[in-house]
């Protein structure tokens, strides 16, 4: 392992507290008493879950549940009677009318309020359309307004979020949480994430069921607007999103994490165990991990990324900014951990440390535009470490085959200490006449990364047994594909199948496809 040392500070510092975002659970799904984490809603296109399929008890535990919404928080029909006839707005959409067809504007704005991120509305009396949208700036002068305007429009206000248990709200003091590992995901619940999600999930409670497992709690923490398809499947937590249009597709869903981690990190379900694993959806557990990666308070374990750079400048500059507008801090030397937020084994006592910073970070990293450019993708990860600079936290790394963490084959040769996957490379393999003989992409899996969802999870071709001559596509240099290479895709196409077939075409809590399609809309 290489350590990032990091100068002593104050571990309870931890930047400003964040408001509770959680945002008022959609009507359009609804979770069991069993799984106790959505709203009250229509229950007819729910699916009855019969014994086989109960689920244990402490796998939807009362710690995701919401707490009783404000009896004083608007309705529909408290924020619908406030239409503009011959006005259209502004704002970012968050869904298309064309896809959105309404009888009126009432059922317009009803949608409106439903959808969780949407503002505001604009209704078409003749097409039905009904788009909506997303405006920062609700008092706004109207796009267009007159007699020539056809549109209907409206303002819909920022609903209460869901609330959640808090820690700080706990009385008598909970006791320190018992010594394991919490894995948490973080999902726009967008299509394409929900079927890595649905199988990253079933590795994850395969190992989990390990005897002596210190896998002992998962939590999916949803930053979207409304309920999803998997809320049934998946123990779910759910925050309101920055970026409303991420419910369905954006560039950039990652930008929302963060504060929902920062969320979830105050609320008593992140009491659960002493670490948390943080997680992506394209990850598949192959083992238990072993005790020793839950390292003592003020260290972290990441994965040592090469693309990471310890002394990226644009990252110093936004570190520069962050320290002047706080001279009560010692400025230290600027050194980056290079790794990201995941995968990476917090103390949870730490993690609230560092997630307020991190979202902070994240907004810092948006603008201006060249520094958002500069860093790219990689921003979010250069924010989580610059967080983990600025707190003290140190963070061990190591690459594969060392790390105690994750493999990404076939760019890494074998398994080594690690016990998750990652299949982000998108591998192709040719025989040796240099004919395609296999391939595998997260990107193109079940018809491509716009689908609607949810997918359908069809068994992945097991890759060749190895021979001589085999090779990898012209981006892996050199091109030979080595037995323990090949290996190691063997393994990881052999857990993403087993979870596969596990896995029902309609995820649980469903009658049938249709609902859970509207819910995946």
């Amino acid at each position: 392992r290489e350590t990032f040392e990091r100068p002593a500070r104050d571990l309870a510092r931890g930047g400003r507290r964040t408001a509770d975002g959680a945002s008022e659970l959609n009507g359009s799904t609804s979770i069991t008493t069993t799984s106790s984490s959505s709203s009250s809603s229509s229950s007819s296109s729910l699916a009855s879950t019969s014994a086989e399929d109960e689920l244990p008890p402490d796998e939807f535990p009362d710690s995701l549940r919401p707490l009783p919404p404000d009896a004083s928080a608007p309705s529909t029909e408290t924020v619908c009677g406030d239409a503009r006839a011959n006005t259209e707005r502004w704002g970012d959409v968050v869904k298309n009318g064309n896809e959105n067809l309404r009888d009126d504007a009432a059922g317009c704005c009803a949608s409106c309020f439903d959808a969780g991120t949407c503002t505001t509305w604009v209704w078409h009396p003749d097409s039905k359309e009904c788009w909506l949208k997303r405006e920062a700036d609700v008092n706004a002068r109207p796009a267009a307004e007159g007699a020539s305007v056809r549109w209907t429009s409206g303002v819909v206000p920022r609903r209460e979020g869901v609330r959640y248990a808090l820690v700080e709200d706990a009385s008598p003091p909970p006791p320190p949480p018992p010594r394991c590992v919490h894995a948490v995901l973080t999902s726009s619940g967008n299509p394409y994430m929900n079927w890595q999600t649905r199988i990253m999930y079933a590795t994850y409670k395969k190992h989990a069921r390990t005897r002596g497992s210190i896998l002992k709690a998962f939590t999916r923490v949803l930053h979207r607007g409304r309920d999803d398809e998997l809320m049934f499947e998946v123990p779910t937590m759910r925050f309101e999103p920055n970026q409303g249009n991420c419910d369905s597709w954006c560039d950039y869903p990652v930008a929302d994490r963060s504060l929902a981690i920062a969320q979830w990190s105050k609320t008593t379900d992140s009491l659960r165990c002493s670490h948390v694993i943080m997680v992506e959806t394209d990850y598949v557990f192959v083992k238990s991990p072993p005790p020793s990666i839950m390292l003592p308070r003020g260290s972290a374990l990441g994965f040592q990324y090469a693309y990471i750079a310890p002394f990226e400048p644009n990252a110093k500059e936004t570190y520069e900014e962050y320290m002047s507008d706080h001279p009560e801090l010692t400025r230290q030397k600027f050194k980056l951990a290079p790794t990201g937020n995941a995968p990476s084994v917090v103390n949870v006592e730490d993690l609230r440390v560092i997630a307020p910073l991190w979202a902070e970070f994240v907004n810092r990293t948006e603008a201006p535009e060249r520094r958002r450019k500069a860093l790219g993708w990689l921003r979010d990860m250069y924010a989580y470490v610059l967080a983990a600079l600025v707190t003290g936290i140190t963070h061990e790394t190591s690459p594969s085959p060392t790390s105690e963490l994750m493999a990404q084959p076939p760019a890494d040769g074998e398994l080594g200490n690690a016990f998750i996957l990652h299949y982000t490379w998108g591998p192709e393999i040719y025989d040796e006449k240099d004919a395609k003989i296999w391939e595998f992409d997260k990107r193109a899996y079940g018809g491509g990364q716009y689908k609607r969802g949810p997918y359908e999870l069809t068994p992945i071709k097991e890759p060749p047994e190895w021979r001589f001559g085999l090779k990898l596509q012209t981006f892996f240099q050199p091109r030979a594909l080595s037995e323990s290479k090949l290996e190691l895709l063997r393994l990881m196409v052999s857990e993403l199948n087993e979870a596969i077939g596990a896995l029902g075409r309609v995820p649980k809590g469903f009658r049938d496809l249709a609902a859970a399609e509207a819910a995946a809309a």
